[in-house]
């Protein structure tokens, strides 16, 4: 305990130093080093809506005409204790797949101490090129932890068949879960829900607490390149029911279930990885469809939704990608359907959004329209800088800061990733466990009978 007590308070002497440095950098225009450019592509409900007030709001005499609870007033003690700097590095949500040289990043470097002391980020991602073993990948999160004052979401594209990232490591000995497509030909949404939680059980043994999953995209057009069988269906009802049980089985393992890719990716043409898609429906057709999904999945108890680059140009009065627009991301998503969980957007580094903007422009537009944690912007201090230049001239409120910041860390409260307090199962036992491995048999058998 002494030990920790001494590193947590080294650490935060150096973001102390490190946040005056980063007001100079940003100010002057100089840019620290930069990790970001090394890294690679990506592919809810709240308990208390009211509690996205400003912390401001909960103090002096407020705090005792109106008191609020234990664990929300905990939130809002740490974020007075938290400078500006650091309230904009929770929002950050950064990966690091390769090193300077070209080597796959499978441990703590100098450079990746020097991100998360620099910017103290609110989540990292971790992709193939970060994982090998059991005992390299339990050291590598240990090490992002151990490294960050306030703990990290620690999420991974893992929803079974082709988007998997343990499984490309065989010295793990993972599961292969059938993909979403093969779960919702079975009809028993109670599978969507053992397979989400056998993935949970696997990453949370090895110190996930996050997955970008489960998807719900309808896959409605068969020219789809990005989503096909990564979609439980092209029905709505179908996939909404898989979905619903998906959010269940993951938050049964204490693994925060992340919906994507809002407002629906399922029904383009072009690929968002490699440039502008189209979705040329009006709100009325989305919310009878494409939206369903998205619907009950928050109504299921999912406390996270990531945004997808595509542009609706129907629902705006300047066509951007929806993570960059205030009629969707605020429109719909927080007003049409009342969701006061975290939003994320997909990878900013994709091509849909960074051959269109530059990385300080994306990120200011991204917080605007009411986002809140930026995943892997291509420079990760362009993006930081030009957040904190935003608040310091006025374009950006630092309560409209203060709203993101408390809807991640009253979710790192809930599942326990403030106080480290949630042990995963033993990952030998757990990774490609027998009873695992039926469950995929028994998947597969369901999903060819009539």
């Amino acid at each position: 305990m002494k030990h920790r007590a001494y590193r947590l308070f080294a650490i935060s002497l150096t973001l102390i130093v490190l946040a005056a440095f980063l007001m100079a950098s940003c100010s002057l225009g100089k840019k620290p080093s930069d990790p970001s450019h090394t890294a690679g592509t990506s592919t809810g409900a709240s308990p208390t809506p009211a509690s996205t007030v400003p912390p401001e709001e909960h103090n002096g005499e407020g705090a005792q005409e109106d008191p609020i609870i234990p664990s929300d007033k905990r939130i809002h003690d740490l974020m007075d204790s938290m400078t500006l700097e650091e309230k904009i590095g929770q929002m950050l949500f950064l990966a690091y797949r390769w090193n300077q040289d070209g080597g796959n990043v499978l441990e703590m470097d100098d450079v990746l101490e020097d991100t998360l002391s620099i910017y103290a980020p609110g989540g990292f991602v971790l992709f193939s090129e970060n994982i090998e073993s059991i005992e390299q990948t339990v050291a590598l999160i240990d090490g992002l932890q151990a490294q960050s004052k306030i703990p990290l979401f620690i999420s991974v594209d893992e929803e079974g068949g082709l988007v998997t990232r343990l499984n490309k490591a065989p010295e793990l000995h993972s599961t292969t879960m059938p993909d979403a497509y093969t779960i919702g030909l079975t009809n028993k949404p109670e599978y969507a829900y053992l397979a989400a939680r056998a993935i949970g059980a696997e990453i949370s043994s090895l110190g996930f607490n996050m997955d970008f999953a489960p998807v719900a995209d309808i896959f409605s057009n068969p020219e789809n390149k990005v989503i096909g069988r990564r979609a439980y269906g092209t029905e709505p009802q179908l996939v909404s029911d898989m979905v619903s049980k998906a959010v269940a089985g993951f938050s049964d393992q204490n693994i925060i279930p992340v919906l994507k890719h809002f407002p629906g990716h399922g029904d383009t043409s072009e690929d968002t990885h490699t440039g502008a898609a189209w979705v040329d429906h009006d709100l009325e057709r989305l919310m009878s469809f494409e939206l369903i999904p998205f619907q009950e999945g928050i109504e299921a108890g999912a406390d996270a939704v990531m945004v997808a680059h595509i542009i609706l140009p129907k629902l705006m009065d300047d066509p951007v990608p929806a993570t960059l627009s205030k009629e969707v991301v605020t429109g719909i998503l927080r007003e049409k359907l009342m969701f006061d969980g975290v939003i994320i957007t997909d990878a900013m580094e994709m091509s849909a959004v960074s051959a269109y903007y530059e990385d300080d422009e994306a990120a200011v537009m991204a917080v605007l329209a009411g986002i809140d944690m930026i995943l892997m912007p291509r420079s990760v201090e362009e993006a930081f800088c030009a957040i904190l230049s935003a608040v310091e001239k006025g374009v950006i409120t630092e309560e409209r800061i203060d709203e993101s910041v408390y809807r991640i860390l009253r979710l790192k409260e809930k599942y326990g990733i403030l106080d480290s307090s949630i042990q995963g199962p033993d990952p030998e036992l757990t990774l490609g466990s027998p009873e695992h491995k039926a469950l995929v048999q028994e998947i597969k058998n369901a999903s060819k009978k009539d």
